[in-house]
């Protein structure tokens, strides 16, 4: 039911078109096995107009039948559409933070295993509803041959039906049991893959990790899985049993005490063995579609702990006045520390900063610092105090607005393939321009809006991510240890060239560096130690811009 209030909200006209279609499918199909029947206890003279009504059915039928497909087809894709860009869009509304908290294990297992298995219960969907309306309209046509051979057939058909949910309540348990284990599965794998390196080093640690970890976590999803589908395979065997039963009651029991006339019989007969297959159509896709109810569980939950996205902005917030003037005030926030068993405040903090500077942020492990690049960039929101902006402060209203005044590469950056800018060529040549100018031309290129290969070091796709900020030719750039993956040569064109020429654009610049040989290239030097402000530095002269020149 869920599946159908969702392909409801987002593609309701298709659905109502392939429901009509799938309607005539279905009569057409049940009026066939009456004239079938006809046909069997008819004469001869009334054979051919049989035939003719017999071929114009099977027309209608395909045709009524494929249509309906195709529609739920399309209705189904539409819905995954719109279930597949609703959560992108809502992961991107939805504070880091929160993000954080949901974790990467979780969040990835609901975004493929459980998308997927919604998608396999969508592609069900049309036989499923085709089934259904074969099933309906041959039950209405029995009704109208024998009213009382209906009621008993609905009677023992609906003692079936409780008994089979009776029954599949303890695979159903199971299939619960199972998500629950891919869950975990899903974090292990993620740790085989994210640890191979560790892993590789020390061939008993790898082997322990598979057989004591990997291996009992995966024998326990077998085992939940098995049961559940040796299950479903048991009730839906007997199901079928008891189906045939049904029909032997009504074709040899029945007519002893309730006589009904041969053509009656023989047509009810063909009726009965005509549904057979749609019925052992719909108990088989029974385990698919409660797996399918379970992941949809799982989406609807994650839907709800995600933000919707923002409204469209109003009027602009922060007037791009000049200069740009960035201010903490009393800015305080709580962040995990290096121990587990208690948390680190950064700040109170006050802190200024104007247009065209270039400040470094500089501490230990722990102190700080990229908790204060994310409330700088608006990627945390702070616990207390302001961040202000042009004189207007930070809110949860405004605050992706905020956030479109800044650029980062960050030390756990991803590398996107696109560009992800205005579409063009004049797009693509700046792009080959700054990759040539970062020493990368006979490695990448861009094609169709996309870099040709990511397959680099670190460094170099560190460069690949700085011309990617560099494209989007914001007022603010932050690099969290930028320079910490790349060779000597380009270190230093990084802190004496491409800094000051951000500077000289009129760029502001905040670094967070372990580099001390390079610290006379900023005009201040913030130093974090245990989430408090120990040191600002005077100003520096920033080094002269070199012959590398990116405006």
């Amino acid at each position: 039911m869920k599946l159908l209030s969702y392909i409801y909200r987002h593609a309701g006209r298709l659905l109502l078109l392939a429901t009509l279609s799938s309607i005539v499918s279905g009569i057409s199909g049940a009026a066939l096995v009456g004239v079938i029947g006809k046909g069997l206890a008819g004469d001869g003279a009334a054979l051919l107009p049989l035939a003719g009504a017999f071929f114009a059915l099977c027309v209608l039928n395909v045709a009524s039948k494929s249509y309906a497909e195709v529609a739920l087809l399309r209705t189904t894709q539409t819905a995954i559409f719109h279930m597949r860009t609703e959560i992108s869009r809502k992961l991107l509304a939805t504070p880091l933070r929160k993000l954080q908290e949901l974790g990467k294990p979780g969040l990835l297992t609901i975004l493929t295993k459980d998308i997927d298995i919604v998608i396999g219960a969508f592609q069900l969907l049309p036989a499923a509803f085709g089934n259904l309306i074969v099933i309906a309209a041959c039950l209405a046509y029995m009704a109208w041959l024998s009213w009382q051979l209906f009621l008993i057939y609905v009677v023992c058909l609906a003692v079936c039906v409780a008994g089979f949910t009776l029954a599949e309540r303890r695979p159903m348990a199971r299939l619960v049991l199972v998500r629950q284990h891919i869950d975990q599965l899903y974090a292990y794998f993620r740790d085989l893959i994210e640890g191979s390196k560790e892993l590789q080093l020390n061939a008993r640690r790898g082997a322990r990790f598979v057989d004591d970890v990997i291996a009992p976590s995966a024998g326990r999803f077998r085992h939940a899985y098995s049961a559940a589908m040796i299950g479903y395979t048991t009730v839906n065997n007997v199901g079928m049993i008891l189906f045939y039963l049904i029909i032997g009651v009504l074709l040899f029991l029945v007519p002893l005490w309730l006589p009904q006339r041969a053509e009656v019989l023989a047509t009810t007969t063909l009726i009965l063995m005509y549904l057979i297959k749609p019925i052992a159509d719909m108990t088989a896709m029974v385990p698919a579609l409660r797996q399918a109810g379970i992941s949809m569980d799982k989406v609807e939950q994650l839907n709800g702990a995600l933000d919707a996205p923002a409204p469209a902005a109003g009027a602009p917030a922060f007037a791009r006045q000049a200069p740009l003037r960035l201010q903490l005030r009393q800015v305080c926030h709580r962040y995990p520390g290096l121990s587990e068993d208690h948390q680190f405040m950064l700040g109170p903090l006050d802190l200024t900063i104007a247009q065209g500077e270039c400040v470094f942020i500089i501490g230990g492990n722990g102190s700080g610092k990229t908790t204060l690049a994310m409330l700088l960039l608006g990627l945390y929101l702070p616990e207390g105090g302001q961040v202000v902006l042009n004189g207007e402060a930070v809110t949860a209203d405004n605050i992706d607005q905020y956030r479109q005044h800044f650029s980062a590469v960050f030390a756990d950056f991803h590398l996107f393939e696109h560009l992800l800018g205005e579409p063009g060529a004049a797009l693509e040549a700046r792009a080959n321009e700054f990759i040539a100018k970062f020493g990368l031309a006979h490695k990448v290129r861009i094609e169709d809006g996309r870099f040709s290969t990511r397959d680099l070091s670190t460094g170099q796709r560190k460069r690949l991510a700085l011309v990617s900020a560099y494209l989007e030719d914001r007022p603010v750039y932050l690099f969290d240890e930028w320079a910490a993956d790349q060779d000597p040569a380009f270190k230093r064109v990084f802190y004496t060239e491409l800094l000051p020429e951000l500077k000289a654009r009129g760029k502001t610049v905040l670094v967070i560096s372990h580099d001390d040989g390079y610290f006379d290239c900023a005009d201040r030097i913030i130093k974090l130690a245990d989430g408090q402000l120990q040191v600002v530095s005077g100003a520096h002269p920033a080094a002269p811009a070199g012959a590398l020149h990116l405006a």
